[in-house]
């Protein structure tokens, strides 16, 4: 709710700068909600019990998703909890956490390909960014929620070149981070 309002508010500035209405501000910050196509992909999503959320809206100044080609790149994604592994939260709780930011990955790849899921040829590459204390040393672990859930929804196709690095703070004190590149048809 915070990135929508944050997002009006935005478009409203963008508006305001360029001599427009505000009450064009609605029309422009609408954004196009893509159906589900009801495909193999969705049919999956089902079958695991994973509800796709709608694509959240950025907090700062980039975008969420970028397409280049037959190439979709996806932002960082966190999930909604905060805090470090090690401290608030086991390995265990920190592989949830990462399977939750690629849920919301999953969101914004859904978006990229008009809401048809079954246009993913592959996950290309994963990073994961865990928020830990200096002496964990099981971010691949962690950054496993991520790559089993893409795995699980896309089969060999979802499995990626991967990377899985700790750090001392996130953005918004996500527990992890998750970034994806896709190829799509």
């Amino acid at each position: 709710m915070l990135r929508r309002t944050l997002f009006a508010s935005a478009v409203a500035a963008i508006l305001s700068a360029c001599g427009k209405s505000e009450e064009t501000a609605p029309e422009a910050a609408a954004e196009h909600v893509p159906s589900t196509t009801g495909g193999k992909v969705d049919a999956k999503l089902s079958e695991l019990g994973i509800e796709i959320p709608e694509a959240a809206v950025p907090i700062a100044a980039y975008t969420p998703i970028r397409k280049v080609g037959n190439m979709v790149y996806i932002a960082g994604q966190g999930p909604q909890m905060s805090g470090s592994v090690g401290i608030e939260y086991t390995m265990e709780q920190g592989k949830d956490a990462a399977r939750q930011a690629a849920i919301s990955v999953l969101s914004q790849l859904r978006k990229a390909c008009d809401g048809d899921l079954d246009r993913v040829k592959q996950c290309v590459q994963l990073q994961g960014i865990v928020r830990c204390t200096d002496d964990f040393t099981e971010q691949h672990l962690v950054i496993n929620g991520a790559s089993e859930l893409l795995r699980d929804v896309f089969g060999d196709a979802g499995l990626a070149a991967r990377a899985a690095v700790g750090t001392n703070a996130l953005p918004v004190g996500f527990v992890c981070e998750v970034i994806a590149t896709f190829e799509i048809a």
